[in-house]
């Protein structure tokens, strides 16, 4: 295929417009769907077939003319050295991005788009346009040729009028981890299932809501039997219930696993990670070396009898789009991560530095903020309970666990290159990053941390922040006063 010709302004694929129209269909639905529920339970307004069917006509009517127009006025070309995209028939909107700032550029491809064959493609800079700039509809073959191209422009002066692009070798691409369906199910199992069961209760709580206030009167009634069935009923009955909504998150937990990390690859090409995951929505995410600022690695009681790690590249992003940037790769073995950490950041150093903690008093700050607070908040409504006080003994003492295993993994090692965090609780987790990529870092000391001589250190990189937090004054003056100095003299670039 001809390498597309960027110097014209071009449209998405006319498949393209069978997904605006359908994307169209679903915003007007999720925008007036109180309205129509309201007009389906009240039948009457229904009995004239004549009004339904000029009502639906006429809607079909204006999402189709808003299709075409949508479809007609957005294009995209590149000129002057920027990536230009225009949109909008009513309210009209150019983006443009440099082609020298262009990061990553990717591709993602849901049920609808996977059934018309045609993929969207982001194109992310480190900048506040983010993920802004996205075609909805390109052919595969198209997609890619432009990817490439895009891609290839920030170190190429490329003729745009003429398509002239110096050809080069391309480096064979290596396949790093695929996930089988049994590395699909030990992941599933090893998610936080709580977490899990809480998305569904707050899913369940906002459709609860929003039912609330078309049926206000109903919605009370059936909430207030709720009530009185849970108040009548035996722990049996409640222990059951509890089973089974764990089963349900497991449950939950599992096929979230599966949509979002079917067929899942990591491959690596030259100085680019790729990765490709998903059944219904499909992404393709370009990672270069360059654009990445942190290497963080996770595990668990679970995953650790499976031996597997939760891996995340966290990658330079505008403020706005840390979740979308965020890249993970599960159930890595630690062969997986060697390589990885090898790769990144070369030959294993950091483990020849000692452990250096946060201090005791971390423990106690800890303990204060989950144990202590809560009872003193309580004790004026709940003082007369005999049962309150057992509680707060039971409390008591799991806060107090909980933050020593959290003071007994809050630890790091540096060296003068490079700075690895330890965190966690119950699971374990790390975060690695080399210390040219720092962009700012923060001395901080409370009034009661100046009494007993220490400080917390806020690392910031364009990813986000890393702490240290509760270390010794004189130590963190020490790394403070380094790091500045690092990263003033460094000529490495960030991104």
């Amino acid at each position: 295929m001809n390498k597309p010709d960027l110097s014209i302004p071009t449209r998405q694929s006319v498949k393209g417009l069978a997904l605006i129209f359908i994307i169209s269909i679903r915003q007007a639905i999720k925008m007036f769907w109180p309205l129509i529920l309201i007009l389906v339970i009240q039948n009457d307004i229904f009995k004239d077939r004549l009004v339904v069917v000029i009502s639906i006509l006429t809607a079909l009517i204006l999402l189709v003319v808003h299709t075409i127009l949508y479809y007609l006025n957005f294009y995209f070309f590149v000129a002057n050295g920027e990536f230009v995209l225009k949109k909008g028939y009513l309210r009209k909107k150019v983006l443009s991005i440099p082609l020298d700032r262009i990061q990553s550029v990717n591709t993602k491809q849901n049920l609808i788009q996977q059934l018309l064959n045609v993929v969207s493609l982001e194109i992310d800079t480190a900048g506040t346009i983010g993920m802004e700039l996205k075609i909805h509809a390109l052919e595969n073959s198209f997609s890619t040729e432009l990817q490439t191209l895009l891609r290839s422009a920030k170190k190429e002066k490329l003729d745009w009028a003429t398509d002239e692009l110096q050809e080069k070798t391309e480096a064979e691409e290596k396949l790093i981890l695929k996930l089988s369906t049994s590395d699909l199910l030990k992941i599933g199992i090893s998610q936080n299932h709580l977490r899990a069961g809480l998305i569904i209760i707050a899913f369940g709580f906002q459709i609860f809501q929003q039912i609330e206030d078309l049926f206000q009167e109903k919605a009370e009634e059936y909430s207030n039997e709720l009530i009185g069935f849970m108040s009548n009923s035996s722990w049996a009955l409640i222990a059951f219930l509890l089973v089974f909504f764990l089963l349900v998150s497991i449950i939950f937990s599992l096929f979230r696993t599966l949509l979002k990390y079917f067929d899942f690859k990591l491959l690596k090409k030259e100085d680019t990670y790729r990765v490709e995951s998903g059944l219904i929505n499909k992404r393709n995410v370009i990672i270069p070396h360059n654009k990445l600022q942190e290497l963080n690695w996770e595990t668990g009681p679970i995953k650790q009898i499976f031996g597997i790690y939760n891996l995340v590249f966290k990658q330079a992003v505008s403020g706005q789009n840390r979740r979308q940037q965020v890249v993970d790769a599960p159930g890595c073995l630690s062969r997986h991560l060697e390589l990885l950490k090898t790769d990144l950041f070369g030959d294993e150093q950091l483990s020849l530095n000692p452990k250096i903690y946060s201090d005791s008093y971390y423990f106690r700050r800890l303990w204060i903020l989950f144990g202590w607070l809560p009872v003193i908040i309580a004790t004026p409504f709940l003082f007369s309970e005999w049962r309150f006080w057992g509680g707060v003994v039971f409390w008591l003492s799991l806060s107090a666990g909980y933050s020593f295993l959290i003071l007994k993994k809050r630890y790091f090692r540096i060296n003068n290159d490079q700075i690895r965090v330890s965190k966690g609780a119950i699971s374990h987790k790390w975060e690695q990053m080399k210390l040219f990529k720092i962009q700012s870092v923060e001395f901080r000391q409370t009034i009661f941390q100046k009494r007993r001589s220490l400080a917390s250190l806020h690392l910031t990189n364009a990813s986000g922040t890393i702490t240290i937090p509760y270390i010794g004054e004189m130590m963190a003056k020490q790394i403070y006063n380094y790091l500045l100095y690092h990263t003033e003299i460094s000529e490495e670039r960030w991104m």
